[in-house]
């Protein structure tokens, strides 16, 4: 079965029936964690319990929605490491691989990023995306990046302990400076230095970004390399 046109249309403004269309499109069950805050407008999902195959509906039906107001995608999941920081041995590492959450694979969270990329570019009411604990890519922030630039209603981005690092932010900064509505954003833990501080200075110069937030991330981390701002 192909899903048609007409229901594409009508799913862009019923999530909950989009959902369990594309579910039923590829014989899979339709997860409660997705459709649990739904008639609030919010999307909130703990990624690391959701397999491979479950993410097909879920970012197919981020893609074309009009209705959602909020979307975090979370993953708390971490590998036990040494005293130096890795893995014991490779019978170890092999395990662990296999155990990782199939959000943490470039795969999963590249079609994640293309999907609010989408999404940001149509919706009329979206105002806040949170991605915890990803590990976004380069490719993941530059089309995120694309569709923040086309957007006119976010207002709060979060990607605490995403670990984007100073190009990241470079890369995300140049898509929040073309969109004005973004009052704050949260890059805690997410491994930047001071390039990366500077970079978020200029956007508070030249953008609505509050300092709430921004201000006091920055004076914490870095007051002793840039001074106060």
């Amino acid at each position: 079965m192909i899903e048609s046109v007409a229901a594409r249309q009508r799913g862009a403004y019923d999530v909950e029936a989009y959902y369990d269309n594309l579910c039923a499109l590829q014989d899979s069950v339709p997860l409660p964690a997705v459709k649990a805050h739904l008639h609030d407008r919010v999307l909130d999902l703990n990624g690391d319990r959701v397999r491979a195959n479950d993410w097909g509906p879920i970012v197919n039906t981020l893609r074309i929605n009009k209705t959602l107001e909020f979307v975090a995608i979370r993953s708390y999941f971490q590998q036990p490491v040494d005293e130096k920081g890795e893995i014991a041995n490779e019978k170890k590492a092999y395990i662990w691989k296999k155990k990782t959450p199939a959000v943490r694979s470039k795969e999963v969270t590249y079609r994640l990023c293309k999907s609010l990329r989408e999404c940001l570019a149509a919706t009329p009411v979206m105002s806040c995306i949170e991605l915890q604990g990803l590990p976004l890519r380069e490719r993941d922030i530059i089309t995120l990046a694309k569709g923040i630039s086309k957007n006119h209603t976010l207002n709060h981005l979060s990607l605490e302990h995403c670990r984007i690092g100073d190009d990241g932010v470079e890369i995300l900064c140049k898509g929040i400076k073309n969109s004005f509505n973004v009052s704050s954003i949260n890059v805690t833990g997410c491994s930047l230095n001071s390039r990366g501080a500077e970079l978020l200075a200029r956007i508070i110069k030249v953008c609505t970004v509050s300092t709430n937030t921004l201000h006091q991330y920055l004076t914490r981390n870095f007051s002793r390399q840039l001074g106060t701002y």
